[in-house]
Formats: C-alpha cells, sequence, structure tokens
C-alpha cells in the first residue's frame, strides 16, 4: 500500500472537546489587593505632589485647580474600581499538561500554556510582596512574548510548591528516563 491510503482528515466534534471554561481557578491571595492598593496611593500620591507643586508654584496653572483637582479624584476612583474589578478577575490553574491563567475585565484573555512550551520559571518577590509573603510566578515560553505567563499574588510557600512541581514536571519531559532511574 503507498503511504497516502493510511493519510486520515475527520472532522472533530467540537462538542467533545474539554471546555477549560469549566475549570476551578485559583485566585490571587487577598493580601494581593493590599499591595495593589499600596502601589495605587504611592502612583497617585506622588502624582497629587506634583499636581499641588504645579498649583502653588505656577502662576499660569492655579486657575485650572477648579478642573484639575476634580480630573485628577476622579481618575483616583476609577483606577481604584478598574484595578479592584480586574484583580476579582484573575484565576489560574495548574493542571497535568498545562497551565492556565485568566485575566482582564473589558477584554478578558485566557491563556494556556502547554508545559512543554514553558522554557523557564522565574519567582519574584518584590519589596510589599514580602511583607505580606507573596510571591509571583513568571512563566517563559518558547512561542515569545505573547505566551508567557505572569501570574502575581499566590503565597510565597505555594508559589514556591508550584515552581517546584512546573520544574520536576519539565524535567520529566526533557528527560523521561530520570523517573525510571529514580524509581529502581
Amino acid at each position: 500500500m503507498t503511504p497516502e491510503t493510511f493519510f486520515t482528515n475527520e472532522v472533530i466534534d467540537l462538542d467533545l472537546l474539554p471546555k477549560y471554561e469549566d475549570i476551578q481557578l485559583s485566585r490571587p491571595h487577598p493580601d494581593y489587593w493590599k499591595i495593589i492598593c499600596i502601589n495605587l496611593l504611592i502612583f497617585f500620591g506622588l502624582l497629587g505632589i506634583a499636581i499641588g507643586i504645579l498649583l502653588f508654584f505656577v502662576d499660569e496653572v492655579r486657575p485650572n485647580a477648579k478642573w484639575i483637582i476634580p480630573l485628577y479624584l476622579a481618575l483616583l476612583a476609577i483606577f481604584f474600581l478598574l484595578f479592584r474589578a480586574s484583580f476579582k478577575k484573575r484565576g489560574y490553574a495548574i493542571r497535568i499538561h498545562d497551565v492556565i491563567y485568566k485575566s482582564g475585565i473589558i477584554a478578558e484573555s485566557t491563556t494556556i500554556v502547554p508545559l512543554n512550551r514553558i522554557q523557564h520559571i522565574e519567582l519574584n518577590e518584590g519589596i510589599f510582596s514580602r511583607i505580606y509573603k507573596l510571591g509571583s510566578l513568571q512563566l517563559f515560553t518558547a512561542g515569545g512574548q505573547t505566551g508567557h505567563i505572569h501570574i502575581s499574588g499566590i503565597a510565597i510557600d505555594d508559589a514556591k510548591r508550584i515552581r517546584d512541581l512546573l520544574l520536576k514536571k519539565l524535567d520529566l519531559l526533557e528527560n523521561p528516563t530520570t523517573e525510571l532511574n529514580a524509581s529502581e
């Protein structure tokens, strides 16, 4: 027989495919919201100081205070509301063959990265994250910038366990004989 006789190209029934939407996602740690608030307060505090200096020292800007200050306060409220909504929408799942990360409020994004595409894993702790014992995992993929996943707000002990688990799975993917040698 010729190789062409073995080729098939059947239609896939889309109803039989697994639905990633049904997966229970882990949410960021509640203390991560405090870190977001601290970062927003620092940003808006510095912005408020800059605006105050401009209003106090620049005579041409002072008459515009009647719309600059309400605009500043409106932006402050909008940013807090948007970041809160974004915080509530975030989630991740670590599965046997892939990692899922979901985020976004206006444009919702779900990234699914197969484990065999992960090149390396980075565990980060910022200054405020260390105070609350939180960390973030960054998964770098072979697919370029669009496939990277940055999961923030994970309890540091959980982040370390996830990192170690993923590193073991990656090692098994690269060296399948490692598991066989370990069991002997």
